[in-house]
């Protein structure tokens, strides 16, 4: 769509000479005029809201390496020394009568294990190795050596919650969320940026009509003067004019306010640097494309990651029910070990013909009566499970619902443009014609400045109008992570 020739002849040259005056002031200073294309670019590189959008995603990508290292066999080393005791210990005799005896001994060991968790079985499969040493201090020291070559050891539980099994479900949904929030994040940033453009835009556009209008009342006033002077009109439309150029004074100390402090806001979120010369423009072409709204709907459920936050409530609640119900019956836990052990008193034969060891046992637990504890628990996951199923469903009515509404706005934002900019000649031509005919006393003072006034709102609702379908494209790209102009799907990476 093409805006208004006129009008933004007209735009520019205000442009041109607000920006004369600013580097009149600042002769050592040069603004750098930015469009909303190059306005986004430069958010998304430097904004401070685009790094905190970053360091979401690399912390979530560490989150999830994370969870993969858990996956995998681990390697780990312990051990203690020197472990020194000198003390009285209680000393068991043969016929039954204990004595106190005094004793001065050491106790290092050090060991080596991998571990590996079985995700579908919620198991663990281990390896180690160790040497222990013990050291007795008496009238001549002796020390005792005892080693375990190897040790295979798996731990099985049986009928319990298999906590790495809903992590493996869990987690790599967590992170698809995570690179497309910060997809989402990006355009939200962008939407920002694009209402904060117009924002200075408008802001700026007022700040230009108020100059204009000093210029053009205070011409007003002078020739209203001299009017009066010669009698042509009265003192009250004299009056009126002199009003209307301090009015429009008062308006040019408000609007210069409101645009340093709409530039200073805009800096901050570009992250640049307080005093950073820069400038707007209107952007000279408006985008027009087809919106289906089943392809948006489609897009948004596909690409937005509120449905995968559905599916996520959905397995957290899951997983809540099954924890409980696992918790609430009969558990237990097999352990075996099989290895080779030996002991000598010289390290030398420590490996030397080693001694098979074998250690199996089950523990197990059943939940016999704690005052109905178990039922309560398992209701409570239940029921929960029911309610998130229930506010998914109003949720996902009507996030459909904001979509339908987005498109609906959009298509009529888009004629409202068109015919603001339609308003905006008009009234542009009124206002010269009435000024024309002002000059030649065809009409009184008090419709010239009603032509002005409505000429002021005209440009103001075109601007707000353009502004308005900016930002709704923007919207329905954040909603559907769907450019509809190119056709592609939105991705941002790091």
């Amino acid at each position: 769509m093409q805006l208004s020739g006129k009008c933004l002849f007209l735009i520019s040259i205000i442009f041109m000479l607000h920006t004369a005056v600013s580097d009149a002031k600042n002769p050592e200073t040069e603004r750098r005029v930015l469009s909303l294309q190059e306005t986004i670019d430069l958010a998304i590189e430097s904004s401070p809201l685009s790094r905190s959008a970053r360091f979401a995603l690399i912390a979530s990508e560490w989150r999830y390496q994370s969870f993969r290292a858990d996956l995998l066999p681990g390697l780990s080393m312990s051990g203690n020394a020197p472990n020194y005791l000198r003390a009285f210990r209680e000393n068991f005799n043969p016929d039954g009568t204990t004595s106190l005896i005094y004793s001065q001994q050491s106790n290092a060991s050090v060991g080596l294990s991998i571990a590996q968790p079985i995700m579908p079985t919620g198991g663990n499969l281990s390896l180690s190795t160790g040497v222990t040493r013990l050291g007795i201090f008496a009238n001549e020291n002796t020390y005792l050596w005892s080693s375990t070559p190897l040790v295979v050891g798996y731990s099985q539980p049986l009928f319990q919650f298999n906590e790495l099994r809903w992590r493996n479900r869990l987690e790599p949904m967590q992170f698809r969320i995570s690179r497309i929030e910060y997809t989402e994040a990006i355009e939200e940033l962008s939407l920002t940026v694009t209402q904060r453009y117009f924002d200075v835009l408008l802001s700026k556009i007022n700040l230009d009509i108020a100059e204009f209008n000093v210029a053009v009342n205070d011409s007003i006033y002078n020739i209203s003067q001299g009017r009066f002077n010669v009698g042509s009109i009265a003192e009250n439309d004299l009056l009126q004019s002199e009003l209307q150029l301090r009015n429009a004074e008062s308006a040019l100390t408000q609007a210069t306010l409101i645009y340093d402090q709409q530039l200073n806001s805009f800096r901050l979120l570009l992250g640049l640097r307080p005093d950073a010369p820069i400038d707007v423009e209107i952007p000279d072409e408006i985008p027009e494309f087809y919106v289906d709204q089943a392809i948006a709907l489609n897009m948004a459920r596909r690409n937005n990651s509120t449905s995968l936050n559905f599916e996520l409530q959905s397995l957290e609640a899951e997983r809540d029910l099954d924890m409980a119900e696992k918790q609430s019956s009969f558990s237990a836990t097999i352990q075996a070990n099989f290895g080779l052990n030996q002991t000598s008193e010289n390290f030398a034969d420590l490996y030397s013909q080693p001694l098979n060891q074998q250690f199996v046992t089950m523990n197990f637990q059943i939940p016999i009566f704690n005052w109905g504890k178990q039922r309560a628990e398992v209701n409570f996951a239940r029921n929960t499970q029911r309610r998130v199923a229930d506010d998914i469903a109003f949720e996902q009515a009507q996030f459909d619902l904001q979509i339908q509404t987005v498109i609906a706005e959009f298509l009529q934002l888009r004629d409202q443009l068109m015919l603001a900019q339609i308003s905006d000649r008009i009234a542009d031509r009124r206002y010269e014609v009435a000024r024309n005919r002002y000059r030649i006393g065809q009409i009184d003072i008090t419709n010239l400045f009603i032509a002005q006034n409505e000429r002021d709102a005209a440009l103001r609702s075109y601007i707000q109008a353009i502004r308005n379908y900016w930002v709704a494209i923007y919207n329905l790209r954040r909603l559907t992570l769907y450019d509809f102009e190119a056709d592609v799907v939105i991705r941002h990476d790091l």
